[in-house]
């Protein structure tokens, strides 16, 4: 009677463990994590520079303003407009592209259009503008 106590059946060889299952899903989850952060940290990154800038642009177009009766052209090429008397240089996007620039009786618009140059996206691909909300990221 003992052997047959000791015996496994059938039913118990084929259940294995679930913990090797259990740590390889965990560690999934700690590499997937750990992924979206980085991208997450990239693209806030990106939107503090893209903001920085406009406050940089901002504020040589308020001095270019001053100097003008008031004025700003509707649009333009800010190289032209700000280079040298205002900048040194006017900052390009992170990738490279010069900011869009258009102003009328309401105000002053900056863009970029993200890393596809078009509009909509998220993450690389979103759009920036100087009215877009995002000037909180220069205040941390």
């Amino acid at each position: 009677m003992a052997a047959l106590s000791q015996a496994p059946d059938a039913s118990e060889k084929s259940r294995r463990s679930p913990l090797p299952w259990v740590a390889v899903v965990f560690a999934m989850g700690i590499v997937l994590a750990v992924v979206l952060t980085a991208f997450h940290r990239r693209d806030n990154e990106q939107a503090h520079r893209i903001h920085a800038d406009f406050s940089v642009i901002l504020d040589a177009l308020e001095r270019y303003r001053g100097e003008h009766q008031g004025r700003l052209p509707e649009e333009g090429d800010l190289d032209e407009m700000l280079v040298p008397k205002y900048l040194p240089i006017v900052p390009l996007d992170p990738w490279g592209r010069p900011y869009q620039y258009a102003s009328n009786s309401q105000g002053v618009f900056l863009a970029t259009f993200g890393r596809e140059n078009g509009r909509g996206g998220v993450g690389e691909d979103q759009d920036h503008t100087n009215h877009d909300g995002h000037q909180e990221l220069l205040r941390r």
